[in-house]
């Protein structure tokens, strides 16, 4: 799938980026990042005939830099609570990946040592989770990858036709219409608008929605407008929806 990256942040041990190249090779993938620099103790052996997938990795500074074309960051994360969601089991990510094949999508894996931060988890639109131990649920970077890639190398989609999904730009474009329709009518004078921006985010990515239903979105969000305003707020119909 040439769509799915692996973004690596501040990996600690070549060996694991050895590791990590040998497993994505098993499976067919071959779009690795890394974030921060290339360890420098050699350990090419983890990575057996499948040197070309380090060798060839992208190196960027910082996670933000990484994810400049991407479309839909996952984070994998092993923390979750009231304020940490978690969106997904790893068999329903290899759902959401199949399902997206017209976008870029990236899972980010964190530093061996304490994983990923708060801020860099605030930078995926998405979060999934891998069930382990209460006890010892902390995974080996590699080992981590494994079980991702195999849920998606494994997924067996339905052969029905997608309809094509809308890239970050035009959800983001989506949720601000949304926002901009709230502000207009008076909505955040006694709410945050940050907790409907963080709502919107959520439901919309989870949902992976499509160019019609971003559509509909900012039709319903017009229609709000119309009957509190008289009027609708600078929503019109392109060519090919009008079809």
């Amino acid at each position: 799938m040439d769509n799915l990256y692996i973004i690596l942040v501040e990996p600690v041990y070549k060996g694991n980026i050895g590791a990590v190249s040998r497993i994505m090779h098993n499976f067919s993938f071959y779009n690795l990042r890394i974030v921060g620099k290339m360890p420098e103790k050699e350990d090419k052996i983890l990575a057996m005939h499948s040197e070309m997938i380090m060798n060839k990795a992208e190196i960027f500074s910082d996670l933000k830099s990484s994810l400049h074309d991407i479309d839909r960051a996952i984070a994998v994360t092993r923390r979750f609570g009231r304020k940490k969601k978690i969106d997904f089991t790893p068999t329903e990510t290899a759902k959401y990946v199949h399902d997206s094949t017209d976008l870029k999508v990236a899972l980010v894996f964190g530093r061996e040592t304490y994983g990923l931060t708060d801020e860099e988890i605030e930078q995926c639109q998405l979060r999934t989770y891998i069930n382990a131990n209460e006890d010892f649920s902390s995974l080996n970077l590699s080992q981590a990858v494994a079980i991702m890639l195999y849920e998606i190398y494994s997924y067996q989609r339905k052969q029905n036709e997608l309809e094509e999904h809308v890239n970050q730009h035009e959800i983001d474009d989506t949720i601000l219409y949304s926002l901009e329709v709230f502000e207009q009518i008076g909505y955040f004078k006694s709410f945050p608008q940050d907790n409907v921006r963080n709502l919107l985010q959520s439901l919309f990515y989870r949902a992976n929605i499509t160019k019609p239903m971003a559509y509909k979105i900012k039709a319903m969000f017009n229609r709000i407008h119309v009957l509190q305003k008289g009027k609708g707020y600078g929503f019109k119909m392109t060519k090919e929806e009008e079809e």
